[in-house]
Formats: C-alpha cells, sequence, structure tokens
C-alpha cells in the first residue's frame, strides 16, 4: 500500500455486526481511529436487516460465526433480499477461522472480502482501501449476486504483494506464464511492419 496514499473516512457509515459487544466496541475503535465516525452497532442478523431496512450504509462488516443465522447467510440475505442499493454496499466478514473451506464459504456467499482474527488495524484499512478502489464487477446470476470472484487469476493487487497462501505465488506464477503466453502469441500472429529508415 503507498505510505503517502490518504483517504477520508470521515462520512463513511459503517455497520458492524457481531454478537460479542466487545468485539463490536474493539472494531468500532479501530474504524474510529482511520477518521471514521457514524457507526451502526448489530449484535445479531436480526438487528443488522433492520437497520439495512433504515439506512444505507457504505460499508458493513460482520462476524462469520453467530448463533442462529451467521454473517455468510447475513451477506447472502443482503445480496438477494435487500433494496438495490444495500445490495451493492460492500461486504468484510471477519473470523477466527480462514481455513480454504471458510474462504470459498466467504466468496459464495457475496461477501468482499475476508479478514482473519485476530485483527490488526492495517489489514483492516487495506481491505477497507481495497474495495474503495475496487474496480470489480457486480456479478448476478442464478446462483450468485455479489463482485466479481475471477480476480484470483490476476492475484491481489499489486500494492499487497503476491498473497499469504502457500500456493498464491504459484497462483500468480502461473498467471504470469499463461499471459506471457499469451502476449507472445499475439506477437507470433502479427503481420510484419514496414519501416522506413
Amino acid at each position: 500500500m503507498n505510505g503517502s496514499a490518504r483517504i477520508n473516512l470521515s462520512s463513511a457509515s459503517v455497520l458492524v455486526v457481531d454478537d460479542n459487544p466487545q468485539a463490536i466496541e474493539l472494531l468500532c475503535g479501530v474504524l474510529d481511529s482511520f477518521g471514521m465516525r457514524k457507526f451502526k452497532r448489530a449484535i445479531s442478523v436480526d438487528e443488522a436487516k433492520e437497520a439495512c431496512a433504515e439506512s444505507v450504509f457504505d460499508l458493513i462488516l460482520t462476524d462469520a460465526q453467530m448463533p442462529g443465522v451467521d454473517g455468510y447467510e447475513f451477506i447472502r440475505w443482503l445480496r438477494r433480499s435487500a433494496d438495490e442499493q444495500a445490495r451493492l454496499t460492500p461486504a468484510i466478514i471477519v473470523t477466527a477461522h480462514t481455513r480454504r473451506s471458510q474462504v470459498t464459504k466467504a466468496r459464495d456467499c457475496g461477501a468482499n472480502f475476508i479478514i482473519a482474527k485476530p485483527i490488526t488495524p492495517k489489514i483492516i484499512l487495506e481491505r477497507i482501501i481495497w474495495v474503495a478502489q475496487s474496480t470489480r464487477m457486480f456479478i448476478e446470476t442464478e446462483n450468485y449476486i455479489g463482485p466479481d470472484r475471477r480476480f484470483r487469476k490476476a492475484g491481489p493487487p499489486a500494492e499487497f504483494g503476491i498473497g499469504r497462501r502457500k500456493d498464491d505465488a504459484e497462483a500468480a506464477a502461473a498467471a504470469e506464464a499463461v499471459a506471457n503466453a499469451e502476449a507472445a502469441d499475439g506477437a507470433a500472429g502479427a503481420e510484419p511492419q514496414e519501416t522506413t529508415a
């Protein structure tokens, strides 16, 4: 991430959903340190749904594991059932479990990102900026509604490095090899150009 980049978050409104009030206060404290001042706290998915019906948010942070309806189901509901403006709200899932199956579940429910606990202000800010600057299209199909999931082939934005998983470097190398091969094929099929000196 560019150390000199600045973003004004003071007018952003955030919905923070977690069944643990201390976790909500911790997240709100981190967000407050970024200059965010407009928070709505919800200790259940039912409260979060009510908040979405009453207000429009710029960002939603939700815990993954909650009793009853979890954060994944909340995001799935948001993408399919909420009004048009709420459906497009960037959503980040915060979880203590980041096994590949959990990451896939977060991706498939329509979340923009997943953040592993314990949280760090640096990671949260990076993900907020990543969401704010994202050019990923919003996809609506019969089985999925949310941000385009196909960005893995391109890898994470350059400012965030290769990634943290063992196979991220391999995937990045494979994507680069494919891009180089496609570029070489394009160059090989090009018509020779006449040059004049």
